[in-house]
């Protein structure tokens, strides 16, 4: 790569170039993060992470009852750790950035038996990193229809359409069908209705995002060879929105908490408005929503909501939208889901009032600390010094995303690449992931998996690409 590019590249990401110079493989990263997580204190929660993730497993996960609720307990009760690094939808794209494989390898560091995943939903489905559906052979097949792709998916809730009479045909949307061969029409019928059980998932759950969380946790287990399966830890996959809007709910009630100080103190609001302007996932003069986001009432597109830093203007207002702020008013909307919480408010629970290392992915390791500096100031800004100090102990650079040495398009063609012969099925899913292949990928140095990164984000994200062009 050009190392003037390389340069001003990590310029505007401090954090992801100390990454880029750490001298070892991730299997070394892996067990750094495992000591660093063996040595959180879980005593300075604020909030009830565990719990509302507990209650979420409970809600969905466990219905099929293959889930060791006790366990989990125990996990999150002694190590504070969960991704966020995924969007949330099917568990296939783009297995070359599957951040859960990498984060395997700290659980198993940690003797644990979960990888806890809390997927964001909370963007439009036509985003390039969110399918509406699953990808093989280089080709995108929908559950969804086009119209339908801007839905946040935690708030689309049509059932998929999945009929094992009809097969594959029944729930396949668009020209991409008539590509696939009889042999990987096999292929996908086999995994999706024998192996995941779609129509099991359509039975049990009424959306998409319940839908998701039992057979991305099905799926998981296909990515790896029989062998290897029972010592793979098992995927949580959950939606961060509703564990999250769970707890925002829960401390909007309460008069004395920090979120109440926030939304109904006009002078604390301006402070961390001020102090939070200008920070990748909060807002701007001319971007971004403040604390919130509105939802139009056909669930399509979010609504950019203002709040005035210079009076005490107490309403949330977006395009044709009000909103007072009122604590039974907030509550029912966001229980209605007209209104969204921002990162603002995701990593406020999750980071620093719970106390949680949220992994994540390259952005995040130099927009959460801008966000802890904010939080540091803010609190020392209306006297709460002694939050302000457990707030500084939080880990805001757990990175669990890279590049991956997998040559596929998806996780569905690796599944097919291990159990097919010359193009053809060969009738189980009993093969996939060597323990070679796993030490292939954890013995790669994590400078190498954000060189690599780094080349795909500057061909996909315009902005940058634009911004280096000017610069070659």
């Amino acid at each position: 790569m050009n190392p003037i590019l390389l340069e001003n590249f990590f310029k505007l990401r401090p954090r992801m170039f100390e990454k880029y110079e750490y001298p070892g493989t991730f299997r070394d990263f892996a067990q750094d993060i495992a000591d660093i997580t063996g040595k959180i204190i879980p005593r300075n929660q604020e909030v009830g992470v565990r719990e509302s993730i507990l209650n979420q497993v409970r809600r969905i996960a466990a219905k099929p009852g293959e889930l060791a609720l006790e366990l989990l307990d125990r996990q999150l009760s002694r190590y504070p750790i969960v991704s966020y690094a995924d969007h949330h939808g099917l568990l296939n794209y783009k297995l070359l950035y599957n951040s859960d494989l990498l984060y395997s390898e700290i659980v198993k560091a940690l003797k644990l038996p979960f990888v806890v995943a809390l997927a964001a939903g909370n963007v439009p489905m036509d985003n390039m990193s969110y399918p509406r559906g699953f990808y093989f052979k280089k080709r995108k097949f929908n559950f969804f229809g086009a119209d339908e792709s801007r839905s946040p998916v935690f708030l689309f809730e049509k059932k998929l359409i999945a009929d094992k009479r009809a097969g594959i045909d029944g729930f396949i949307f668009g020209e991409a069908m008539k590509t696939l061969t009889a042999e990987e029409r096999k292929f996908l019928n086999f995994l999706f209705f024998q192996c995941l059980e779609v129509e099991k998932a359509v039975d049990l759950y009424d959306s998409f995002s319940e839908q998701i969380t039992f057979l991305n946790a099905k799926l998981w287990q296909y990515y790896f060879n029989k062998n290897l399966r029972d010592s793979i830890p098992k995927l949580i996959y959950l939606q961060a929105n509703t564990v999250l809007r769970d707890i925002l709910c829960l401390e909007i009630m309460k008069n004395d908490s920090l979120i109440s100080s926030i939304l109904f103190d006009p002078e604390v609001r301006r402070v961390f408005l001020k102090n939070f302007s200008g920070i990748a996932g909060c807002w701007s003069e001319t971007s971004g929503s403040h604390l919130f986001w509105g939802v139009s009432q056909k669930k399509k597109y979010k609504r950019l909501i203002r709040l005035s830093v210079d009076d005490s203007s107490n309403s949330l207002a977006g395009k044709d939208f009000i909103l007072e702020l009122e604590r039974e008013t907030l509550v029912l909307a966001l229980k209605e889901k007209r209104i969204l919480s921002t990162l603002f408010f995701d990593y406020l629970i999750l980071t620093f009032l719970g106390g949680y290392l949220t992994l994540g992915g390259f952005n995040q390791l130099d927009y959460l600390p801008q966000m802890q500096r904010a939080h540091i100031k803010s609190l020392m800004e209306i006297g709460q010094d002694d939050l302000a100090q457990r707030f500084s102990s939080r880990i805001t650079d757990g990175l669990v995303c890279g590049m991956i040495p997998l040559e596929f398009d998806s996780g569905i063609d690796l599944i097919w690449h291990y159990n097919s012969h010359n193009g053809k099925f060969s009738g189980n899913l009993e093969k996939g992931l060597t323990q070679a292949d796993l030490d292939g990928v954890l013995d790669t140095k994590v400078g190498d998996m954000i060189l690599s990164a780094m080349k795909t984000m500057l061909q996909n994200v315009s902005p940058l690409k634009k911004k280096q062009e000017d610069i070659s």
